[in-house]
């Protein structure tokens, strides 16, 4: 019984002590869109279809998709997607990880490139630039 009871009391503080309330979650909201801005959507809640690393300018991007798209990129591999697809290609800028040594987590998005693929026109390309809360528009 007096050994159950050391047991329990040892996870006891061990718990209390183990959890750091400092981290909360550990989320990395610098590298989060906190807000849309001139987004019909966060690109952040789509489907990843392919990721990429340039380690010779520390940024990394990911290539996010719409339902449609999504699961075109599944079936083929070229890149006539159907009308009504929509990609966003995000670019981050890296930052050393702080908890883990070696290890690389985004930073700060530095662009956002959205694609609307259109019935028969070629698609619409929008390119957001974020510069210290400044964002600038492009359309091609």
């Amino acid at each position: 019984m007096k050994h159950n009871l050391y047991i329990f009391l040892s996870v006891a503080v061990l718990s209390l002590f183990g959890c750091n309330p400092k981290n909360g979650l550990g989320l990395n909201e610098n590298a989060s869109i906190n807000s849309l801005g001139k987004l019909p959507e966060n690109p952040l809640l789509l489907n990843v279809i392919t990721s990429s690393i340039y380690p010779k300018n520390s940024s990394m991007t990911v290539l996010y998709g719409n339902d449609l798209a999504y699961n075109y990129a599944k079936i083929s591999g070229d890149s006539n997607y159907p009308a009504g697809s929509v990609l966003y290609d995000v670019t981050w800028q890296f930052q050393a990880d702080k908890q883990w040594f070696g290890a690389n987590v985004p930073e700060k998005i530095r662009k956002i490139e959205r694609i609307e693929f259109w019935a028969i026109i070629k698609p619409n390309i929008t390119v957001l630039i974020q510069k210290e809360l400044q964002i600038s528009i492009q359309i091609m």
